[in-house]
């Protein structure tokens, strides 16, 4: 029941009308951010990897995750990648993960288009059947979920997040070692 209130409050235009969704503050870099007062338990997610191997998200229970969908052809995803990228090294050093998920049917322009960038080593997981989708919402990209050591979810942001902001940096640091 937990579950479906969340995907009607996430899917509403109105998220912060669900008790225990708090906006993250007043400056503009967190305002889209939602921190939920009470942890939500999410079903199974499987993505896959470079190789179509299957991976389990349950895989990184233990550890904060940054769940972060995009795809190729979202241009406020092309735009937060590079920052992403440099959040993703510096959040990791501190013993969480982040998982960039490309939403794209076709796995196989993934690369190219990383290459493209100038971001061939960045590694990203893939969800060409909506594995995601069939648990949090995915209309709306790019999408961050904010998971806790038991892989609940705790706070999410619908919209282009800028990852070298100190704020939002902040905002994330905030749930490690709860």
């Amino acid at each position: 029941m937990r579950g479906l209130i969340l995907m009607l409050a996430l899917l509403t235009g109105s998220a912060f009308g669900f008790p225990g969704m708090n906006q993250a503050g007043d400056d503009p870099a967190l305002q889209r951010f939602v921190q939920l007062t009470f942890p939500q338990d999410l079903d199974s997610i499987e993505l896959k990897d470079l190789e179509g191997e299957a991976v389990e998200l349950s895989i990184y229970k233990g550890k904060v995750v940054v769940l972060n969908l995009w795809a190729t052809w979202c241009p406020p995803c092309v735009r937060e990648l590079p920052s992403l990228a440099r959040f993703r090294a510096k959040l990791e050093s501190q013993g969480a993960v982040v998982l960039p998920v490309a939403i794209d049917r076709d796995p196989a322009v993934v690369a190219p288009f990383l290459k493209e960038l100038g971001l061939e080593s960045f590694s990203t997981l893939y969800d060409t059947t909506d594995a995601v989708g069939r648990v949090l919402p995915t209309d709306l990209v790019p999408a961050t979920f904010i998971l806790n050591e038991q892989g609940q979810l705790v706070a999410f942001v619908r919209s282009f997040v800028d990852w070298d902001n100190p704020k939002v940096q902040k905002l994330v640091e905030t749930y490690l070692g709860e």
